[in-house]
């Protein structure tokens, strides 16, 4: 057994171009660490600046700024400890670089890096970016560096890595730092975990993996995980998704189990929306909660990240980042249920809930709105907005020739029902300074299937990169088994889920009561597995077809071909929704939301020259 002491890893939860406040959380980390006896503290990439800067990176005050607090770090760290932290550096040529430097009081020991940010717009998109060479030279202070990935310490060589850098330079090293800034993707955990294993075999030395914690600029949500692998195994892991602002990993810290995937995926959206809140000052959210899964979802995901939270951070500065946002919470005394606490009271002030219903309504969504929000604790109202409904409908038709009927004009008639839902709930974000979320999933994003300033009209979109099938899927869960916070027993309930579970999903905008979403578009798990064959194997139409022929046999081809041309053609018509729709957390590795990164078109043939295919 190696000796795993004198090392350990940081996790941050950082502000893009926040410097000051990073920097002050690399201090007084290392504080810390160093009075634990860590000699050596590897903080995450880009931890300095931030990771989502954008073309920032190429702005001549940030780069600067971020060299002064390198500096800075090198006269006030402590005695007797080294520090790994990563920061952008533009080098003698003016190129600037994804940097990783080495510092101890008086000293920086040496740069690593990893590429340009030449596609700065998108940094998590490396394709056009340019390695390193080993000409690269780098100015600090009077100081001049090259690259070099494995650099000399008071403990020995260490190397850092950066994604599938090259494993020639790093033979020696008694120490590999990956660095890499993750975020949280479904089972991506789990194949670094892997590739962190299998390196700890390959270079015979233990392996220190750190990365960024939280929502930090947007729709990437850092999933926090740390771990030490030697010899092929796994000797310490921590918990993944991690609500505090900063926090220290060691070897001490042992295997934290991971949570269920659902949970894993509620915890992510939770842990985004409580970033956002913070963030943006927010007093809290505003929700249309229409008695349907995704609502539903939504709303419980604000209640998780707010009873993780005060589990993981502790009443005093949960209550002291809330406060930031407006909210003077009573005290909590230690023997309250922990759960109860945050639904009594915490929640009816944090979120609000309206049910808007229009003539077409039911009680059956209306009585399940009400039932999610009471067992989630959030200040629930009512109100119709048939009468807006028939003043839009009656301005409309006065201006026309024949009067609007169902049989001509069913979009039309169907899409003012959801634009009147969003003026109201606007009204009320913006009263009470709450940000306003939207409900859009995966499924219908992919196919268009929402209205544009309706349906979409909010800030955020947590579950946007969540897929319908797996929506319903979740919300099961939650009904029978609720959700965990923690490994040791800590939940959320929410019984009255069941009440959206029993509904088939409905846009509720048709009369009749007949209209469901799989009868507009097509079996959820049907459109799900197209958009997965096509956008995570990249199979052209003909191809997808003969797969989901051998995988749905109680369809025929013909119906089945017609789910593939409905999609395509759907998926071509609906880029300007994804782009013009609110911010999404990154969630599946098949995600179409134009802010994460899918290039489109725009203005294409509609898929028309892959779907000859079919005929």
């Amino acid at each position: 057994m190696g000796n795993y002491t004198y090392f350990g890893a940081a996790r941050v939860n950082t502000t893009p171009l926040d410097l000051d406040i990073n920097t002050k959380k690399i201090l007084d980390l290392a504080q810390k660490a160093q009075k634990e006896g860590i000699r050596l503290l590897a903080f995450p990439e880009l931890c300095i600046t931030g990771y989502g800067c954008g073309d920032m990176f190429e702005h001549q005050e940030l780069l600067k700024g971020a060299v002064n607090c390198l500096l800075k770090l090198k006269y006030e760290l402590p005695e007797g400890i080294t520090v790994g932290v990563g920061l952008p550096l533009a080098d003698t040529n003016g190129k600037v670089f994804d940097c990783y430097a080495l510092v101890c009081k008086g000293s920086i020991l040496g740069i690593a890096a990893a590429h340009s940010f030449y596609n700065a717009k998108d940094s998590r998109v490396r394709n056009f970016s340019t390695p390193y060479s080993d000409e690269c030279m780098f100015n600090i202070g009077t100081s001049h560096y090259g690259v070099c990935n494995s650099i000399e310490t008071s403990e020995g060589i260490v190397g850092i890595l950066f994604n599938e850098g090259d494993l020639n330079y790093l033979q020696d090293v008694q120490l590999l730092i990956i660095p890499e800034a993750a975020r949280f993707e479904l089972d991506a955990a789990d194949k670094r975990e892997l590739k962190v294993k299998a390196l700890s075999l390959t270079l015979k030395c233990p392996v220190l993996l750190t990365n960024l914690s939280g929502c930090e600029s947007g729709s990437d949500i850092f999933d926090s995980m740390c771990m030490i692998a030697d010899k092929g195994e796994c000797v310490a892991k921590s918990n993944l998704l991690s609500f505090k602002r900063e926090d220290l990993f060691t070897v001490k810290c042992g295997l934290t189990p991971a949570l269920p995937q659902y949970d894993t995926i509620v915890r992510a959206v939770g842990l985004g929306l409580f970033d956002w809140m913070l963030k943006t000052y927010s007093h809290g959210f505003a929700l249309s909660m229409s008695g349907g899964a995704d609502s539903a979802l939504c709303a419980t995901s604000v209640c998780y990240g707010q009873l993780a939270a005060i589990e993981e951070l502790g009443f005093d500065e949960y209550s002291r980042l809330l406060a930031q946002c407006g909210f003077n919470l009573p005290k909590y005394n230690g023997t309250e249920d922990l759960q109860s606490y945050i639904k009594k009271k915490v929640m009816p002030e944090l979120l609000t809930t309206v049910y808007q219903g229009s003539i077409v309504s039911g009680s059956i969504t209306r009585e399940a709105a009400a039932g999610v929000s009471s067992d989630l604790g959030a200040d629930h109202h009512e109100w119709s907005i048939a009468k807006l409904v028939d003043e839009y409908t009656s301005v409309v038709n006065s201006a026309s020739k024949t009067p609007m009927t169902w049989e001509t004009d069913d979009i039309a008639l169907q899409n003012i029902q959801a634009r009147s839902r969003a003026p109201g709930i606007w009204m009320v974000a913006n009263r009470y300074n709450k940000l306003l979320i939207t409900t859009c999933n995966a499924s219908e994003d992919a196919v268009g299937y929402c209205t544009m300033d309706g349906d979409t009209a909010g800030g955020v979109a947590p579950i946007g990169d969540i897929s319908k099938s797996r929506v319903l899927k979740i919300n099961e869960h939650i009904a029978k088994d609720g959700l965990m916070i923690n490994d040791r027993g800590l939940k959320l309930d929410c019984p009255q889920m069941m009440k959206v579970c029993v509904q088939a999903p409905t846009a509720e905008l048709r009369p009749g009561g007949e209209q469901t979403d799989e009868r507009d578009l097509m079996p959820y798990v049907i459109l799900d597995r197209i958009h997965v064959l096509h956008q995570n194997h990249f199979l052209i139409p003909k191809m997808i077809l003969d797969t989901i022929e051998k995988e749905f046999t109680d369809f025929s081809r013909e119906d089945l071909k017609g789910f593939v041309v409905k999609y395509f053609k759907k998926l071509s018509v609906s880029q300007w929704k994804r782009e013009k729709g609110a911010t999404t957390f990154h969630i599946e590795s098949s995600d179409l939301n134009a802010k994460n990164g899918f290039v489109f078109p725009l203005l294409n043939d509609g898929f028309r020259s892959l779907l000859k295919s079919l005929d």
